[in-house]
């Protein structure tokens, strides 16, 4: 074998190991939890499957009696459960392709404007407690709504609270 066709083979090879050391990692759903522009660091952030694009319809609607809460009880499930870091910044892997929601409770710590307990702000639903617990601040939830994840890429849900 001539010293150029060796050079070539090691280069192939160099090639070969470079490109399956350089993989990418797998897609996520992941966000930054921000109020006022500060992050939130302390909350509980929770990914949700849905069954279906139908499901997703559901829980996206505002139709509130008994069949269709039944409904969405059945075809909705939480998947896993995570923190913020010091930036706000959460992330969950991606299990499969499907439908997703993402929610997350934390205590704000001003009082929204909105005089009504259950508000949007974009694309997330607000309901927190008209009151300040023993802290001092309004625990609150934020639900996310409904979208669809191909799990080939990252899915971002950012969410920002301005009161």
């Amino acid at each position: 074998m001539s010293i150029a066709s060796k050079l070539i083979t090691l280069s192939c090879l160099l090639f070969v190991v470079k490109a399956l050391s350089v993989q990418s990692s797998p897609p996520v759903i992941r966000g930054k939890l921000r109020e006022n522009g500060a992050p939130i660091t302390e909350a509980a952030a929770f990914l949700q499957s849905l069954d279906n694009e139908r499901c997703a319809k559901l829980f996206a609607g505002r139709k509130t009696d008994r069949k269709t809460e039944k409904q969405i009880t059945r075809c909705v499930h939480d998947l896993t459960a995570t923190s913020p870091d010091a930036n706000g910044n959460y992330k969950f892997a991606i299990p499969k392709s499907g439908w997703y929601a993402v929610h997350f409770l934390w205590s704000m710590g001003k009082k929204p404007r909105e005089p009504q307990s259950v508000f949007l702000q974009g694309q997330w639903s607000v309901v927190y407690a008209g009151y300040q617990d023993l802290t001092g601040k309004y625990d609150a939830m934020a639900q996310d709504s409904p979208f669809f994840s191909s799990a080939r890429e990252d899915a971002i849900r950012d969410c920002e609270m301005q009161f």
